[in-house]
Parts: C-alpha cells; sequence; structure tokens
C-alpha cells in the first residue's frame, strides 16, 4: 500500500523549502564590489563564473551598495535569475530582488517571488509571495518564508498541487490540493516538517494531520516505519501489514514486514538487498506457523509455512559470471494463500557462463518445485547440466557458417515412499553436435536455406519405463545406447511483393524439406521432450520437439503460404498456414499432436485488423482425417472506446498426466468502456465449457485517471477451490496522487512492492 499520508518511494518531496533554499546560493553570488560583481570566487570553494545583464548597473560607495536596474538577468552555470531590481548592500551584508523576482532552476523548475531578502552569511532571510512551476506542470505557491538560524526555513501558508488548473476560471480550485498552516525545513537534521497539513478535494479538506515529516530531497534513504497497509482475502480474513525500514549500508538496506491477520494470527516476512563493486543479491522471504490442510482435504495441524525467493548475480571477468535463483515454498498452497504468487513449478537454478566473441559456455544445476494439485511424477534434481556452443563466422565453410554445440546433463529422483508409475529415470545424458548452414539468394528472388546435422549422443539410465511390453504391467529396465543421428535440410522461400496505391502486399510460398533416418526414441528416457505442441511457429522446424530426448527423424517437407497485406491507414490482414507431408509415420510423437501421420494436421493464424474499430487473432490445428478442429484459440474486439466488447475462446483436445483424451474448452467475455474523459469501466466473465462445465472468474472494475489523480476500485469473484485456498470475493482499489503518492491492495510479499527509498 502507498499512501502521501506516510512517505514511500513516489511520496510527497518538500517542495517549499526545498527550493527555496535553492534560490538563497544564488543570490549569494554577489561578492563585495562591483567589479568582484561579476567574477570573483570563493577560493575554498569554487564557484561558476556569474554574469549579470541589466538596464542599469549603479555603485554607490558611500552607502556600500551594488545597485542593478531594469530587467536584472544573472546568470551561474545553469541558473538564471531576473527581477526588476536587485540590491547588494555590503556594509548590512543584505541582498534584495525585487519586483517580478525568478528563478530558473538547472532541473527546469522555474521559482516566481514578488521580494526575496537574506544576508550574506544565508543565516537570515525572507522570501515573499513565493511561487514553483516545476518541469512537471505541478506548482506550489506559499505566502511567505523566512529562514532562521542558518539552520531552518519556515514557509507559511504553502499549496501544492499537481493538477492544471481550469483554463475557463483559474481562480477554481483544482481537483485536489495539500496545503500546510507551516512547512520547516531543517538542513542539519535533514527534515521536512508540516503543521496542520490538509488535502483538499474541489476545495473541500478531505485529510487532516497536525503533524506530518519526511526526509528533504538531499536524504535518498532513511531507517523507520513505512507504509501501513492492510485489507481483507477470503483466506486469511482482515490483515494489516507494518513493514518497518533498514537502512544498513549505502550498498544495503533490509525491510521487515510483520502481517497480522485473522485466522492467522501472525506472519513475518522481509527482504534484503546488497549490491556489491561486480554483482548484486536480492532475497525475500516469510514464514509462519498455522493450520495445514493438504490437498485432499485432510488437516495436518499446525506446522511451520514459508517461502523464500531471491536472485545473485556477480561477475567475475568481462568474459563469465556467475549467479542463482531461489524460488522455495514449505508446501503447495502456501504462495496462493498469501497472495505471494501463482505458479505451478518453481525453478531454483544455480549457474556458471561465459561468453567469449560468438561462443557460449555454461555450467547450471536445477531443482524444481511442483505446486501442481494431485499427483505428479517425481521432479528430477539436474546437476550437472553442461554446455558449450561455438559459432562459426559467415561465409568461412563452404560459404556458410559452421556451429558445434557440446551437453552433459545429470539427472537424479528421490524415489523413496513414490509409487512406481510417478518414479521417474535416473539420466546420465552426453550430447555432441556439429552443423552447418549457408543462404543463398538468386537473381530471381529466390531465398534459400541449405543446413546439415550429425550429432551423437550417448544414454546412461536406471529405471526407465518400457513402454512396449505386452500386458499393462509397468517395467522399468537400465540401458546403456549410443544414438547417432544426421540431417539435411533445404528451405525454399519465394516472396512475391506488390504496391498500390494505399497499401503493400506480399504473398510468400515456403516449403522445407527435411532427410534423415528413421529413428525409434521410446526406449530412451525423456526429460526435455515431453511438451508438444504443434502450431505455425515451429511448422518450417526441422525438430519439432522442445528438446534433444526426442528427435524427428524420417524423410518429411513442410510447404505453407503465407500472406499479408498492410495499407497506409493501419489496416492489415495477415495469414500463414500449411501442413507437413512424411514418408513414414513417426509413432515417436503423441497421438494427439497433429503430427504422428503422414499427413499431419494443418495449422494456421489469422491477424486480422480492418480498422480501429475490430480486430481479430485467430489460430487453429485441423484433423483433415476426421474432419474436426483439434486446437482453436481466438481473440476479438470490436467497437469504440465507449463501449468496446471482447471474447477470448480456447479449445484444445489434450491428454493430461492422467492418459486420458479429453477435450479442454473455455470462453473468456466481457467489454470495455471509456464513458467519459477520465473514466473507463471494464467487466469480464471467464467460463469453463469442457469438461466441467461452470464460472470461474468473474470480475468487474471502474478507474479515473487524469493528469494529477488517479483512481480504481475492482471486485472479484474466484469459483475455484484449492487446499486451504477457497473461493470466494475480493475488492481491490488503488487511489494515487501524483508526487503524493496512494493507496492500493498489494501481494503481501514485500519483494512484489516498491521498496521505499525514504522513510521516516
Amino acid at each position: 500500500m502507498k499512501t502521501g499520508l506516510f512517505p514511500s518511494r513516489d511520496s510527497l518531496r518538500p517542495h517549499i523549502p526545498g527550493l527555496l533554499c535553492w534560490l538563497l546560493p544564488l543570490l549569494l553570488a554577489f561578492p563585495a564590489n562591483a567589479a568582484d560583481f561579476l567574477s570573483k570566487n570563493d577560493p575554498s570553494k569554487p564557484q561558476q563564473p556569474t554574469l549579470l545583464q541589466a538596464d542599469r548597473l549603479l555603485y554607490n560607495e558611500k552607502k556600500g551598495t551594488v545597485t542593478a536596474k531594469g530587467n536584472v538577468e544573472v546568470a551561474q552555470g545553469n541558473q538564471v535569475l531576473h527581477a526588476d531590481r536587485i540590491v547588494y548592500n555590503q556594509k548590512k551584508g543584505t541582498v534584495r530582488a525585487t519586483g517580478h523576482v525568478s528563478v530558473l532552476q538547472p532541473s527546469g523548475d522555474i521559482i516566481f517571488a514578488d521580494k526575496v531578502e537574506l544576508t550574506t552569511d544565508m543565516k537570515q532571510g525572507f522570501v515573499e509571495n513565493v511561487g514553483v512551476l516545476f518541469l512537471d506542470k505541478s506548482r506550489m505557491a506559499a505566502r511567505d518564508a523566512q529562514r532562521y538560524e542558518g539552520r531552518y526555513l519556515v514557509a507559511d501558508l504553502g499549496v501544492y498541487t499537481a493538477c492544471n488548473l481550469c483554463e475557463d476560471d483559474p481562480s477554481k480550485p483544482p481537483l485536489w490540493q495539500m496545503k500546510g498552516v507551516r512547512i520547516t525545513h531543517d538542513n542539519e537534521a535533514k527534515d521536512v516538517i508540516y503543521r496542520d497539513a490538509t488535502i483538499e478535494f474541489g476545495g473541500i479538506p478531505l485529510f487532516y494531520m497536525p503533524y506530518f515529516s519526511h526526509p528533504d530531497p538531499t536524504v535518498k534513504r532513511r531507517q523507520g516505519l513505512l507504509t501501513i497497509s492492510g485489507g481483507y482475502t477470503q483466506n486469511i480474513g482482515a490483515y494489516a501489514r507494518v513493514p518497518y525500514y533498514f537502512d544498513l549500508a549505502p550498498n544495503s538496506d533490509l525491510v521487515v514486514s510483520p502481517v497480522f491477520s485473522a485466522k492467522d494470527k501472525a506472519q513475518l516476512g522481509g527482504e534484503w538487498r546488497h549490491r556489491f563493486a561486480d554483482g548484486a543479491m536480492r532475497w525475500s522471504g516469510s514464514f509462519t506457523r498455522t493450520d495445514v490442510v493438504n490437498e485432499y482435504g485432510d488437516d495436518e495441524g499446525r506446522q511451520w509455512r514459508g517461502h523464500l525467493f531471491g536472485d545473485a548475480i556477480f561477475d567475475i571477468d568481462n568474459e563469465w559470471r556467475a549467479g542463482t535463483d531461489v524460488a522455495f515454498t514449505s508446501d503447495k498452497s502456501y504462495l496462493r494463500r498469501y497472495n505471494i504468487s501463482t505458479e505451478d513449478v518453481l525453478v531454483n537454478r544455480a549457474f556458471l557462463e561465459g561468453f567469449r566473441g560468438r561462443h557460449y559456455a555454461a555450467a547450471n544445476t536445477y531443482y524444481f518445485q511442483d505446486l501442481r494439485p494431485g499427483s505428479q511424477m517425481t521432479e528430477p534434481f539436474v546437476a550437472p547440466a553442461l554446455r558449450l556452443n561455438a559459432l562459426g563466422e559467415p561465409g568461412r565453410t563452404l560459404g556458410g557458417r559452421w556451429s558445434l554445440d557440446g551437453s552433459l546433463m545429470v539427472t537424479t529422483r528421490d524415489r523413496d515412499g513414490v509409487k512406481p508409475s510417478l518414479q521417474g529415470p535416473d539420466t546420465r545424458r552426453l550430447a555432441a553436435a556439429a552443423g552447418w548452414e549457408r543462404q543463398l539468394v538468386s537473381s530471381t528472388g529466390f531465398l534459400t536455406n541449405f543446413s546439415a546435422l550429425a550429432r551423437m549422443d550417448g544414454y546412461w539410465a536406471d529405471n526407465v519405463p518400457e513402454t512396449n511390453t505386452e500386458n499393462s504391467a509397468l517395467v522399468f529396465s537400465d540401458i546403456f545406447k549410443i544414438r547417432q543421428f544426421a540431417q539435411g535440410n533445404a528451405s525454399v522461400r519465394y516472396p512475391f511483393g506488390r504496391h498500390g496505391g494505399s497499401y503493400q502486399q506480399i504473398l510468400e510460398p515456403i516449403a522445407v524439406v527435411s532427410a534423415a533416418p528413421q529413428l525409434s526414441n521410446q526406449s530412451l528416457p525423456n526429460e526435455d521432450s515431453l511438451d508438444v505442441e504443434f502450431d505455425e511457429t515451429n511448422l518450417f522446424l526441422p525438430n519439432r520437439f522442445t528438446g534433444i530426448d526426442r528427435l524427428e527423424g524420417g524423410i518429411r517437407a513442410a510447404y505453407g503460404l503465407r500472406h499479408a497485406l498492410v495499407g497506409d491507414s493501419g489496416a492489415r490482414i495477415e495469414m500463414l498456414g500449411g501442413q507437413v507431408y512424411r514418408l513414414e509415420r513417426d509413432e515417436n510423437f503423441p497421438e494427439d499432436s497433429g503430427l504422428q501421420k503422414q499427413l499431419s494436421d494443418f495449422v494456421g493464424r489469422l491477424d486480422f485488423t480492418p480498422a480501429e474499430w475490430f480486430d481479430l487473432n485467430y489460430g487453429f490445428r485441423y484433423d483433415h482425417d476426421k474432419k474436426k478442429f483439434q486446437r482453436q484459440e481466438m481473440r476479438s474486439s470490436a467497437g469504440v472506446s465507449l463501449f468496446r466488447p471482447f471474447a477470448n475462446y480456447l479449445a484444445v483436445r489434450q491428454t493430461p498426466a492422467s492418459g486420458v483424451r479429453e477435450n479442454v474448452e473455455e470462453l473468456t467475455f466481457g467489454a470495455t468502456s471509456h464513458f467519459a474523459k477520465y473514466y473507463s469501466l471494464s467487466a469480464a466473465h471467464k467460463r469453463a465449457l469442457q469438461p466441467d462445465p461452470g464460472p470461474r472468474v468473474t470480475s468487474i472494475g471502474l478507474n479515473y485517471m487524469d493528469e494529477c489523480f488517479t483512481f480504481g476500485i475492482r471486485g472479484q469473484r474466484i469459483h475455484t477451490d484449492r487446499q486451504d485456498v477457497t473461493s470466494g470475493d475480493s475488492v481491490m482499489f488503488h487511489f494515487y496522487l501524483k508526487n503524493i503518492g496512494g493507496l492500493s491492495s498489494i501481494s503481501l510479499d514485500p519483494s512484489l512492492m516498491e521498496t521505499p527509498e525514504n522513510a521516516r
């Protein structure tokens, strides 16, 4: 939660005293006599030359005064002072600027005043009717300001706003403004103190604070209590978060954030950030002791629960770096219960990697934590995962470019107490590949690409399930196998282009032919090629598996057609479609992948935007044998800003971990409306159509946004339960005053917030 009533990174800045302090050194640039008036510098503190321009320059030796009159302009560096009259009194030791006084700051801010008077030692001073126009068009005004004892600057009746004034009636109060009866700047303690401060909306006071303080702009960070946030969730009830900021060192800080809730009582979270000369670390986490309900609904009693997220990276030298990414939680429901994360699989990684020209080397270690409900196969521990990649320069090898790739991966699993069907294998894999590629462009416009690949992969694995058994019982075996593989590819594209009076059109047929031996990969363990999604993005790839545990062999051809029509007005239509033909079926692909048969499913995508009032994106995979779509996804919206409905549709036939094929179908629909200049309304509903029909999420939101004020409120109903994370209603909001801060509903994880740079 952010609020302008307490300090945060975007909290209220001490505009009034801070900018008045910037004005004083400029006026004190005038030395003791008329000659030095233009050039003298303090030898102990070198200053830039001060340049003076005026209609008249008078020096009264008897009175000891230097007077500049008429269109006076004084410049020092990037600061420029304008006034009708400036008088420097050497005997009294005072400088006075009167009449349309304005100061242009290096930042672009402009200070205005009727009169400025101060002593040359800067201990006493007075500014009358001061105003500031900031670079972002926000503004400040105060009746007067006085300087005492060289330490305190006090402004009376100060007003600040970031809102534009009404063009028809500038005297009309802005949408909001902050007023202070007295504002004091302590330049030794670096504090800005407000007395009797109020925030007005439309001229009506809504928030009052008898006392309020925060650090001045020179303070980057300060230890102290940050904004207290709170709210209500269905899972933990009413809660309050009380963060405290510790400024440990210029390169290190810590936020400790206890959370008190109605159901879980207390939770302690925190975040630590630390920078080194050659690296940085950031760690966040939390813990609590509460009742745990497992995914089967059983109460396991009170237990310690928590999470740890973090990352660190260090530059060893100009070519090598090392680091780690950590994401761990105590149980499957903790992150969702406390609204920390919605990730289903957490990835932990430690790595060492190097870059030299076109070459790359890496050593990785991985640990996965599966948070999905239900029984899943045991996740592997990967250590080490080594990779070396080298890439040659174009044109050096038979007119093309060579590549070398080598890798070593070792995976182990903890199988104690795990059902045999969920245990998985332990694998050692050593792989090496060499490739070559060359592109040719003919004078007739053909774009031809030739490539070749040769690889050898060695597998030594334990507990590998045998898939081709005569009975349904699971059979496991140990294997030691070497797989040799070679492949050649040739792709041809021939783009046709046409330019019309107000459009450009491209029609491009594409064909790719690949030749490789037919493979039987089923006996090898599969760690990196489990997920095969055939669509237009991998239609022309030589290997449509995601890794190398499964390789696509045989002789096959992929062909398709791309069409694009783009108008000068921004209208466009783009289409891509095609399929794959192979001489023999490939049993390595899953049955529902669309790639197993000789003639694959037809895949394609259409992007259609004829005008601003309509857009459509549609992708599909069509089984020509069964005469049905195996996958469809559509996103579309139409209308104008006053009312623009949208619909997103997804339907896919898949085989989940249960092994039973099923149709998954869902629809999300809603609308947005910018029904007024600063107002917008949105509503959406997500509904499952198959296999378990019913509502999933419903939400509605209202937003207001202008140049200085943002407000939004969103209500949401979730219709699904998960372990001890229950469905229910929630209300989220945000409220923000430009340059002041605001309030918002936030995650309970402090690492997902902006860590304040100022705290008091």
